[in-house]
């Protein structure tokens, strides 16, 4: 493939295993490697791994935690890289909270001057947010996401299937986020999130609402995609 397109295809899939298969299959055999973090990886990602060997492909795991959101994790996803012959043909598939995508996002958009990358987020907040819009980046100097780059996933893989295992601080983050998203632009969108129960979350419901949040961020991204105009509108309440 070599180059992202200028915007990511958004698939909403409670198989995600199905979902990768015609991505996986765009790429040179051995080509195609996994990021994901420890603990997505103990919930998650290890449930795949027979999946991924019979694909042929490899993993890299990387320390958990916004203080891990660093220049070290980024090297150490870009050695795996390297070791596992790994070139600007290739694609990376990032499984993880919005820490991971940004991350494994940044380490593919710099590696060989930039590979391929589909992002499979695991939090609502991820979801909603930071896998989509092609912003990637790192912690520095104490910083958040001072070292970055503007590049779009080739796709977005969503299920909120990985959502039932999330604690309820990170739900309600993500749920706070889709709430910004229809105060600056859908007032249908937040009337339906006020009449979504959250004690008791209907998770295939919540797809196609987490349909539409995408949709909201997806037209100011579209817009203004490196953030010179409209796009500032999604940092309302980042403050």
């Amino acid at each position: 493939m070599g180059n992202s397109t200028i915007y990511s295809k958004i698939i909403y899939s409670q198989q995600p295993e199905a979902e990768l298969l015609p991505w996986i299959s765009k790429y040179p055999a051995g080509k195609v490697f996994v990021a994901t973090e420890e603990n997505v990886d103990k919930t998650w990602t290890s449930g795949y791994d027979s999946f991924f060997e019979k694909q042929g492909i490899r993993k890299v795991v990387i320390p958990s935690g916004e203080e891990n959101k660093n220049i070290g994790s980024v090297a150490k996803i870009w050695e795996f890289l390297s070791q596992n012959g790994a070139d600007r043909h290739s694609l990376l598939i990032n499984i993880g909270g919005g820490m991971l995508t940004d991350l494994a996002g940044f380490a593919a958009t710099t590696f060989k001057r930039g590979m391929d990358f589909l992002n499979v987020p695991t939090t609502l907040l991820s979801q909603v947010d930071a896998s989509v819009g092609g912003k990637t980046g790192i912690n520095f100097g104490g910083l958040k996401n001072e070292i970055g780059t503007f590049r779009e996933p080739v796709a977005v893989i969503i299920n909120t299937g990985f959502l039932k295992t999330i604690d309820r601080e990170n739900f309600k983050s993500g749920f706070a986020e889709m709430i910004k998203h229809g105060l600056i632009n859908s007032p249908e969108h937040l009337e339906e999130l006020k009449n979504f129960d959250l004690e008791h979350p209907n998770f295939e419901a919540l797809q196609e609402i987490i349909r539409h949040s995408v949709n909201v961020k997806e037209y100011f991204v579209a817009s203004d995609p490196t953030e010179q105009n409209i796009r500032k509108a999604l940092n309302f309440g980042h403050t």
